[in-house]
Formats: structure tokens, C-alpha cells, sequence
């Protein structure tokens, strides 16, 4: 388990984020004026540090990796639902891996799915999010559709196939109790689960780790079928740029066109802040990201 590490300077206090996997550890930091500290506390599986930010406003922290901010939650929350769930044509039954924050599970249910499962091994970190982040769930819990497993998740999926529309894999870095969760056993099992027609979203990580993130997408693609990699911005994040990977076996895990995405939309009468039909298309035009080359400067 890593440790969110908080240094004070000249009577202020500082989240400094350190510890994320991949290229940026021991390399890069990222820092965070804590004007307030709402909680700071370890449950069984995680530590977990929530703090007030001038710019980003509530900040959480888990095992000392930013997960998300209210000031740009949104931008992740409607980029790791949207695309799949208007991408297929009626989810009515939808499995949450992980998102105990509540933030997946409230954009899920602007769908109006009958059934939405969502498994989150950390029970009481959803009782803290619940309690001092809720905007992210904004009562979501409450919703009689939804059935909230807490339980090991690469256990507790494998009594259910051939069951949703949909699965969206809303889980930490690839490290502690998460990492399982980047394995191919793991996406085979939600293989099972999905129908035949069924799409699975999975948040992979920083546009930085080309290596990570191909390992991943060829780890999907194994046991999923054709992927799709959707790129955003979220400013709260070490690198700022993230990759999202959807897939499907029958289904084109891209999407449909535009102006179906937007007859879709209308129909069921989502607005959104960030995701839009023409972003769904454009976030998936790619660019290589290299190391960029130095040079002297006289």
C-alpha cells in the first residue's frame, strides 16, 4: 500500500503525488495546497485522504494517487460511460467494476437501465464518498435498480454470464487490489458476463505509459474483441491526458456516427458537460506520444 505523503511549508500544508505507477514515478511530483482537510483515514484495502483545493475544490486521494476532483470529475465520469452506453443500442443491464465514489454509477443511470450491479470491494470508502463527496453519487445509491456488491470483484462476476449490455471497469491504477483487475483472467471473466452484443469500457492510465497501455489494449483485445481508444484532457490528473478503452465482439466499440449518437441523446434525454457526439469521435483520433527531445538552448 502506497502512503499519501504531506509536507508543510511555511504554515501550509501540501498533498505531494508521487507515487503513481509507471514512467512518472520517482521522476515527476504533483502538489496540492490542502486549504482543509475533510478526511484523512485507511479502511481495509486503501488509505484514503479527501482535502479541499483553491483551484479544484474537493480532491480525492487514494493509497496517494489522485482519482478525481468536483472541479473536472465530470470530464471522466461522462468519457468512461457515454461512449459505450450510447455506443450500444439498449442497455438495459449494466455491471460497475469498482467507482465506489458513485460518479460512473450516477451517469449509468441516466440511461434508465433496469439493472445496474455494481461491485466495489471497499465498503467503507463508499460510505466516506457517500458522506463527503456527494455530488459524485448525488443519491445514486438510493436508486432501487442498482444492487451494490462489496466483494472481490474478480470472484464475485463470476456468477453471472451471459447477463449485461454493458460493463464498465471504473477500477484504481494498476497496483494493490486493482491489479488483478488488468489481468486476462479477469477480462475473460467479463467476457462471460457481457451478451454477445454486450460492450465493456475499461479506464487504462496516463497517455505516458505507451507500454502499459498497449500491454492492456492487447489484453482486451484477447478476450473482448475490437477496442477503441478514447484520449481526454482531466487537469486534476499527474499527466493531464488519459486513454479509456472500450470493446466489443459484435458491436463497433467506436460508436455509431454522429447524428445517430445524436438521435440517441435526444431520445434519452442526457445533456452533458463534457462528452458530446462530435467529442465521442474526436477524442478517438490519436497521435503518438513520444519522449520529447531535448535541446540546448544559447
Amino acid at each position: 500500500m502506497q502512503t499519501c505523503t504531506i509536507i508543510e511549508q511555511n504554515d501550509t500544508k501540501w498533498f505531494v503525488e508521487g507515487t503513481v505507477p509507471g514512467r512518472r514515478h520517482g521522476n515527476v511530483n504533483h502538489g496540492f495546497r490542502i486549504a482543509e482537510c475533510i478526511c484523512h483515514t485507511k479502511t481495509r484495502f486503501q488509505e484514503c485522504l479527501i482535502f479541499e483545493n483553491p483551484v479544484y475544490g474537493r480532491v480525492l486521494v487514494l493509497d496517494g494517487i489522485v482519482q478525481l476532483s468536483t472541479f473536472d470529475e465530470f470530464i471522466y465520469h461522462e468519457m468512461l460511460v457515454h461512449p459505450a452506453m450510447f455506443a450500444h443500442p439498449n442497455p438495459r443491464r449494466v455491471v460497475i467494476i469498482g467507482g465506489g465514489d458513485g460518479g460512473t454509477l450516477r451517469e449509468v443511470l441516466r440511461h434508465d437501465p433496469e439493472e445496474v450491479v455494481m461491485i466495489d470491494i471497499d465498503e467503507e470508502f463508499v460510505k466516506i464518498a457517500a458522506e463527503h463527496l456527494p455530488s459524485l453519487s448525488n443519491g445514486a445509491f438510493q436508486d432501487p435498480r442498482v444492487r451494490l456488491l462489496c466483494e472481490d470483484a474478480s470472484q464475485a462476476l463470476k456468477q453471472y454470464e451471459d447477463l449485461f449490455d454493458v460493463a464498465i471497469i471504473d477500477c484504481n491504477d494498476a497496483i494493490g487490489t486493482s491489479e488483478i483487475l488488468f489481468e486476462d483472467d479477469f477480462y475473460a471473466t467479463v467476457s462471460r458476463a457481457l451478451k454477445s452484443d454486450g460492450l465493456c469500457a475499461v479506464q487504462t492510465g496516463s497517455a505516458l505509459d505507451l507500454d502499459f497501455l498497449g500491454q492492456t489494449r492487447e489484453r482486451i483485445q484477447r478476450q473482448l474483441g475490437t477496442t477503441a481508444d478514447f484520449r481526454m484532457t482531466i487537469p486534476v490528473y499527474h499527466c493531464g491526458e488519459y486513454i479509456f478503452i472500450a470493446a466489443g465482439r459484435v458491436l463497433d466499440p467506436s460508436g455509431p456516427d454522429v447524428n445517430l449518437l445524436k438521435q440517441r441523446q435526444a431520445q434519452r434525454n442526457i445533456s452533458t458537460k463534457y462528452w458530446s457526439p462530435e467529442i465521442h469521435h474526436a477524442s478517438q483520433i490519436q497521435r503518438p506520444v513520444t519522449p520529447l527531445s531535448c535541446r540546448s538552448v544559447s
